[in-house]
């Protein structure tokens, strides 16, 4: 059963008790076997997308509901914030179901879930989630500037403990996204060359940069399979 979590911007929105700070690629490594295909076609849905791959991708969801809804980390809402982003901007339908309800719910904006996902000035560990979520949906890159705003900044180390937590969640998720997402990557890019940066914020660009290429360069020194 869902119960009402009250979160630190004092709002109440239905969601499991198992909460955790860590931003959605924790639910990734979270996730057993049976959702690796599922998750992948979560977090590159917007390089792709079509109306065949949306439908299927919510019937998915419905076959794996107790799976995703008992990894804990927020994942039902990151689901349903996921199919009502995507319905949103290409118009498509959301299919029947609990996590096209939920979906429903949030596009209609009057709930206190939907009013939540919608608050771009509560700002938490667990909107980060739903950022990286709407992003991974639709590519729109309004929600890298909202992560963007928190990532690479020096972190308090005394004080206002949720601030250090939403700090610490942006940058690490910020680093891991650039070194898998092209559009990540070239964002950051962007924001060295012609943003407006505190010292802090340009050098931990370059650091995701050059952590994003340090892949490249583990793919390439790999050598071919040999069956």
């Amino acid at each position: 059963m869902n119960t009402l979590f009250v979160n630190s911007c004092g709002n109440k929105y239905i969601t499991k008790p198992k909460a955790s700070n860590k931003p959605i690629l924790e639910f990734q490594k979270a996730v057993a076997d049976d959702l690796e295909d599922f998750d992948s076609q979560m977090v590159y849905f917007y390089i792709s997308p079509n109306a065949e791959a949306f439908k299927l991708f919510q019937i998915k969801a419905e076959q794996l509901r107790s799976t995703i809804e008992g990894s804990g980390n927020i994942a039902d809402i990151i689901t349903a914030v996921m199919i009502a982003r995507i319905s949103e901007k290409y118009g498509w339908p959301i299919e029947t179901g609990h996590f096209g309800e939920i979906a429903k719910e949030i596009v209609k904006g009057k709930s206190r879930l939907a009013k939540y996902v919608l608050d771009e000035t509560c700002v938490e560990p667990f909107k980060l989630d739903i950022w990286w979520a709407s992003f991974f949906a639709t590519g729109d890159e309004k929600f890298l500037y909202n992560i963007f705003k928190y990532a690479g900044l020096n972190r308090p180390t005394e004080g206002d403990k949720a601030r250090m937590q939403v700090i610490g969640a942006a940058t690490w998720s910020f680093k891991a996204n650039c070194r898998q997402h092209k559009k990540v990557l070239q964002f950051a890019k962007r924001k060295l060359d012609f943003g407006v940066l505190s010292e802090y914020q340009e050098g931990f660009i370059q650091e995701c940069i050059e952590y994003a290429s340090e892949k490249n360069i583990e793919e390439s020194s790999t050598p071919d399979r040999k069956d």
